[in-house]
């Protein structure tokens, strides 16, 4: 049984760190897992009441119910690993094998490289693969930060760029490019949608659904395309671009919409 186990620990880390590195490193979109997880968390938060307070955080929670989803999962993963390898890591008081709790804190220790735990790896080969735990953490936390730091950014380039459009009373074409590598970059950093203010002239998704909404007949340009290059726009079933445009909406809007 514990050798299932292990198996088993080996193919959710594999799973997990791809979910992780689609996410963090990759520019397309994100994982199926990640932003399943972030839309279920989502969804939850915006029933809050509808308050400054619920703009300002909304962002924040989701990505950090993310970030414990990977963090656990990675914890996890590898508790099952070493719990697959019979006797590798006992109790230092008793020398005893550790509890199925102390294999998970075991792994927690290792992951945030802060030591000081209350087990021990039985031998050198174990002791090594602690070594590959402790770089597991350090990549997490390092593209973990980077991750935050793109999705951040993004939010502030929409938010400028709105602020630009509440300010210009051009709707000619001056604002395709922006719209345009607004639009690049949400697709690098799709959870840059989650993210709301109180101000709501400043919530990204309502606001770009507006523009949109309102340039869709505009001969000149095809507006209609840049539309469709919007995060997951295309899983959308409305009969034209303006009913997808609402749909597209009501998922990633911080209001509750029925």
């Amino acid at each position: 049984m514990s050798l299932v186990i292990g198996l088993l620990g080996w193919l959710f880390l594999i799973i997990v760190t791809t979910d992780f590195l689609i996410t963090t490193v990759g520019t397309n979109d994100s994982s199926p897992i990640a932003i399943r997880v972030a839309r279920t968390a989502f969804r939850l938060f915006r029933r809050l009441p509808d308050t400054d307070i619920k703009h300002k955080i909304i962002g924040p929670l989701v990505v950090a119910t993310v970030a414990t989803w990977w963090i656990l999962s990675v914890n996890l993963s590898w508790a099952m690993i070493f719990y697959g390898i019979t006797g590798s890591v006992v109790d230092q008081s008793s020398g005893l094998p550790a509890s199925p709790v102390g294999f998970i804190s075991h792994v927690g220790h290792l992951l945030s490289t802060v030591g000081g735990g209350t087990t021990s790896p039985a031998t050198s080969t174990i002791s090594l693969l602690g070594v590959v735990v402790g770089v597991n953490g350090m990549v997490v936390l390092t593209l973990g930060v980077s991750f935050v730091m793109a999705t951040t950014q993004t939010v502030v380039h929409g938010r400028k760029l709105l602020l630009y459009l509440h300010a210009s009373q051009d709707d000619n074409l001056m604002l395709l490019k922006d719209l345009a590598g607004l639009t690049a970059e949400l697709n690098a950093a799709p959870f840059a949608l989650f993210f709301s203010h109180q101000d709501p002239e400043m919530r990204v998704p309502e606001r770009l659904t507006e523009v949109f909404a309102h340039r869709l007949d505009d001969a000149e340009t095809d507006w209609a395309h840049l539309a469709r290059a919007l995060p997951y726009f295309r899983q959308y079933s409305g009969p034209d671009v303006s009913s997808k445009l609402q749909e597209w909406l009501r998922d990633f809007s911080a209001r509750h919409m029925p």
